[in-house]
């Protein structure tokens, strides 16, 4: 049985610094010591993946968990396998650029991973539930690849019945589910695309777009995930500001800190030179994949 305690997050997902704060029931474990199988009995086969040596972090919060891995290309490509042989209707693996890590509960450690894991129960299926919540959190097991230069491309050896993404795909599937009729589902949908590429004006525009929002939860999550955008965000301060004179305190607060943060950004733009070209890498590959 899982063991639940009161956490202070952000968004049913990942703990980060950009969607509206909310107190969840999560739990988190470091290394890799073998979960409970019983707790997978939804997705037959997956306890290899998710039990793999390679494991460095796992958390859970609300049915919404991630598995967090560290490995050399023997060890990726033994998850691959694995993953490939899980019965699931569909096995999508998502190639992203690097690198990544993972913040523990209350952000007091930092857990640098290569891949990650990612199965949706409990509350959070609930909620995918909702209209175009499937796009945010797929029903299915997914597993993405962070590339950069630990993760050689071309030793990936990719596993038939696999399905390769890139990080375009997720970002159009996420910004579909902002026009959502549910509220939950375009609230939450703000942080988990602008965390999706911060460096994307595309997803900042149509973020943008929830500040007019007739929810002010909704327009609360807006004027947070905007923040993630940091100086990339600067032709937003106008509105924003504009925005200030607003009755809702927790809105106004949210501006201001978002304002701020915009404004002291630092200058990103050599990690986006980077971001782009390992997306071109990431593109060539899966084409060279198709022939």
């Amino acid at each position: 049985m899982r063991r639940s305690f009161p956490v202070l997050l952000s968004t049913l997902l990942m703990v980060s610094c950009i969607p509206s704060l909310v107190w969840g029931m999560g739990e988190e474990t470091f290394g890799n010591k073998p979960l409970n199988a019983l707790n997978y009995s939804d997705w037959p086969g997956i306890v290899p993946v998710i039990n793999h040596e390679s494991r460095v972090y796992y958390l859970w919060v609300n049915g919404n968990e991630y598995a967090y891995y560290r490995g050399d290309m023997d060890a990726l490509n033994d998850v691959l396998q694995k993953f490939a042989a899980t019965d699931q209707k569909q096995h999508e693996v998502v190639l992203r650029p690097g690198p990544a890590s993972a913040k523990s509960f209350r952000a007091t450690q930092t857990i640098p991973y290569q891949w990650d894991l990612h199965l949706v129960g409990g509350i959070a299926r609930a909620v995918a539930k909702k209209d175009q919540g499937e796009k945010i959190w797929n029903p299915y097991p997914m597993l993405s690849i962070y590339v950069d230069e630990t993760i050689p491309l071309e030793k990936l050896k990719i596993p038939a019945g696999v399905t390769l993404l890139e990080l375009a795909d997720l970002e159009k599937r996420f910004s579909e589910a902002l026009v959502s009729t549910d509220i939950t589902v375009r609230g939450w949908d703000a942080g988990q695309l602008a965390s999706l590429n911060p460096y994307s004006t595309r997803n900042m525009n149509a973020i943008a777009k929830l500040l007019d929002d007739k929810e002010v939860w909704v327009r609360l999550n807006a004027a947070g995930a905007l923040a993630a955008f940091g100086k990339k965000a600067t032709p937003l301060l106008a509105d924003l500001r504009s925005r200030l004179n607003t009755d809702d305190a927790a809105l106004k607060k949210r501006l201001e800190e978002t304002i701020k943060i915009i404004e002291t950004a630092e200058d990103q733009s050599e990690a986006e030179q980077q971001h782009q070209q390992t997306l071109k890498q990431i593109q060539q590959f899966l084409k060279a994949q198709k022939k």
